[in-house]
C-alpha cells in the first residue's frame, strides 16, 4: 500500500478482529437503552438529574441519532476497505468509547450520578485521544471522511456531555444548587476552553467542533427561555469563538498540505 493510501505508517495499524470488535461494540450502544431499566431513548449526557441552567433542551440530544449511526458507518465501512487504513489505537479507542457508552445507560438506571459522571470520564479520554488519534492518520479519502465524522460527533458532544454530567453530580453531591448562575457559568466557560483546545491540537476537526458548536447553542436557547443572560452570552460567545478556530485550524492545515514542496 502506498504513503497516500495508508496515512502514518509509522503507527501500528489495524486488525481485522479488532474492526469486527468496533461493529459489535457500536451496536451494543445503540441496542443498550432498550434493554435496560433506564428505558428507550436515554443517551450519555441526557441525564436523569436536576435540570441545570446549562443543560441543552431535549431536541439538542437528537444528535445522537446522528452520533450512532456514524459510528455504524464507519464501522462498517473500515471492515469494507480493509482495518489496515485505520490505526490500531483508534480502533481501541472505538471499543472502549462504545461500551463505555453502553455502560452509562445501565448506570444512569441506577441513578448514580458520580457513576455516570465517571463514566462519561472514560468516554471523553477514549474519544478524545480516537478524534486527535484519527487526525490525518486514515486513509483513503473516503474513509477518513467516514472518520472524521464519527470521531469528530461523538467526541465534541461527549466534551460537553461529561461537563453537564459533573455538574448534576455537583448539584446532588455538594451544595450547589441548579438555579445558581455562578458556579455554572464557571463549568461552561471550562467546557468551552477544553472544546477548543481540543480543536486546536487536532488541527481542526470540523465534525469535533460542529458537535461541541451544537451543544454551545442548545445551552444558549435554555439560557434565553430561563432569562439567564449570562449563560446566554456565554454560550454564544463560545460557539463563535469554536468555529472561528475550527474553521482557521482546518484552513492552515488545508494551505500547508496544498502547498508545493521546496
Amino acid at each position: 500500500m502506498s504513503g497516500s493510501s495508508d496515512p502514518g505508517t509509522d503507527v501500528p495499524r489495524g486488525t481485522r478482529a479488532l474492526a469486527w470488535a468496533v461493529l459489535v461494540a457500536s451496536v451494543v450502544q445503540v441496542v443498550a437503552p432498550v434493554v435496560t431499566i433506564n428505558g428507550p431513548g436515554s443517551s450519555p449526557g441526557a441525564g436523569s438529574g436536576p435540570d441545570l441552567l446549562i443543560t441543552p433542551p431535549g431536541w439538542a440530544f437528537s444528535i445522537w441519532g446522528v452520533i450512532y449511526t456514524a459510528a455504524i458507518v464507519q464501522a462498517v465501512w473500515v471492515l469494507a476497505r480493509g482495518a489496515h487504513h485505520v490505526p490500531r489505537r483508534l480502533q481501541v479507542d472505538q471499543v472502549v468509547l462504545y461500551l463505555a457508552a453502553a455502560v452509562w445507560i445501565v448506570v444512569a438506571g441506577a441513578d448514580s450520578s458520580l457513576g455516570t459522571a465517571a463514566v462519561l470520564l472514560v468516554m471523553l479520554v477514549a474519544a478524545v485521544d480516537g478524534v486527535l488519534t484519527a487526525r490525518g492518520r486514515v486513509g483513503p479519502t473516503s474513509l477518513a471522511v467516514a472518520t472524521g465524522v464519527a470521531s469528530g460527533l461523538f467526541g465534541g458532544w461527549v466534551t460537553a456531555a461529561f461537563f453537564l454530567n459533573v455538574s448534576t453530580a455537583l448539584v446532588d453531591n455538594t451544595g450547589l444548587e441548579a438555579d445558581q448562575v455562578g458556579w455554572q457559568a464557571v463549568v461552561l466557560v471550562v467546557a468551552s476552553v477544553s472544546l477548543v483546545a481540543v480543536t486546536l491540537l487536532a488541527r481542526g476537526a470540523p465534525a469535533y467542533a460542529a458537535a461541541g458548536c451544537w451543544a454551545l447553542l442548545g445551552i444558549a436557547v435554555t439560557g434565553a427561555s430561563d432569562d439567564t443572560r449570562p449563560v446566554l452570552v456565554l454560550a454564544v460567545g463560545a460557539a463563535v469563538v469554536l468555529a472561528a478556530v475550527a474553521l482557521l485550524s482546518w484552513w492552515r492545515g488545508r494551505t500547508a498540505t496544498s502547498a508545493p514542496a521546496t
